[in-house]
C-alpha cells in the first residue's frame, strides 16, 4: 500500500556535500510516503545553483537544508538535473531536526 503522508516546501535551501555548503536550491518540495513497511522521501527544485560545476552533476550525494522549516533531508541522491535549467529530483534516506 502507498500512502501519501506529509510534504514540505521552502523557496530557498542550503545544499552541503560532505560538511561544506557547496550552494543553494530555490523551490524546493519534499514528499514523504509510506511504502512497503517504510518511509520514502522524494522531492523536486527548480534550480541548483553552486560555484563547483563538479558538484552540479546527478548522482551526487548532498544534504539539503531547510532553513524555514527547521529539517534536513540528509543523504538525498540527485536523480536528474535538466541542462540548461537546472531543475531536478531527488530521493533521500531521512528527513531529521537540523537543532541539536
Amino acid at each position: 500500500m502507498i500512502k501519501m503522508e506529509r510534504t514540505c516546501s521552502s523557496l530557498k535551501c542550503d545544499v552541503l556535500h560532505k560538511g561544506v555548503i557547496i550552494g543553494k536550491m530555490e523551490g524546493v518540495n519534499v514528499t514523504q510516503w509510506f511504502l512497503k513497511n517504510h518511509y520514502s522521501y522524494t522531492g523536486a527544485f527548480s534550480r541548483f545553483v553552486t560555484e563547483n560545476p563538479e558538484l552540479n552533476r546527478s548522482g551526487i550525494k548532498v544534504d539539503i537544508v531547510f532553513n524555514d522549516r527547521k529539517i534536513v533531508a540528509k543523504d538525498a541522491c540527485i536523480s536528474w538535473i535538466r541542462g540548461p535549467t537546472k531543475n531536478g529530483t531527488f530521493n533521500a534516506k531521512r528527513i531529521e531536526d537540523s537543532n541539536p
